[in-house]
């Protein structure tokens, strides 16, 4: 999506402050708002994770891409609560419930790796519990490997997308797996104290194959990125 998009999709409505314990503390509302687009539920949650420096992955439901449609969302943040895990779930449940009801996929939340996940109720590849053996590789043969080992136990072809601002080349340790969900082993090779990375695994072409991109969590309205909500 392209950057004025995202500058334009979201805005602070209002900018309220108040005294708190002797200091000013600004509360600014936000109105989140996306309009007439493909996958709108996609479209908010990367204006969101753009704004607010939250990690949100967004996995397709494998039968169809949501219908065009519109999402506005109007929610309440200060420095302190954008970085509360509360806070977080609460705005994405919200923004979630906004597809009941309507003619398109279904989605539900769900907090794994440090990271929130958009997921479609029909399941998902990355759910597919996967063995691996330890080993040290470059980022992007491990990110390689895991697809292989998910195709192979899902029977669904997923293949690695674009990776933006990931150290491909930078090698890294994966230690044994033995059947866990593939989603919690790639939120942990691609999640350290060095660097946060989300991801999109969307269908791709007649064949309904998937294609999994990565990139790095960029907050950009300025300061720095949210932690990890807590487990």
């Amino acid at each position: 999506m392209p950057l004025s998009m995202m500058k334009s999709g979201i805005h602070a409505a209002v900018l309220l402050s108040v005294c708190l314990a002797g200091r000013t503390v600004w509360s600014e509302e936000v109105q989140l708002t996306v309009q007439d687009v493909p996958q709108p539920l996609a479209a908010a949650v990367k204006q969101l994770e753009t704004r607010e420096g939250w990690g949100i992955t967004y996995e397709e439901p494998p039968d169809r891409p949501a219908p065009k449609g519109s999402i506005t969302l109007t929610y309440d943040v200060t420095d302190a609560t954008r970085t509360d895990a509360r806070l977080q779930e609460e705005v994405l449940t919200r923004l979630l419930a906004q597809q009941d009801g309507k003619e398109a996929p279904r989605f539900r939340l769900v907090q794994a790796g440090g990271l929130w996940h958009v997921t479609p109720k029909q399941g998902s590849p990355l759910e597919i519990p996967i063995t691996l053996a330890r080993q040290e590789r470059p980022l992007g043969e491990l990110l390689r490997l895991l697809c292989v080992e998910v195709s192979k136990q899902s029977g669904t072809q997923v293949e690695l997308g674009s990776t933006a601002g990931l150290p491909l080349e930078s090698r890294v340790t994966l230690e044994a797996v033995t059947r866990e969900p593939a989603r919690a082993v790639l939120a942990r090779l691609l999640n350290s104290s060095r660097q946060r990375a989300a991801w999109t695994l969307r269908t791709q072409g007649a064949e309904r194959k998937y294609v999994l991109s990565a990139h790095r969590i960029f907050r950009l309205t300025g300061g720095t990125l949210g932690p990890a909500p807590s487990k």
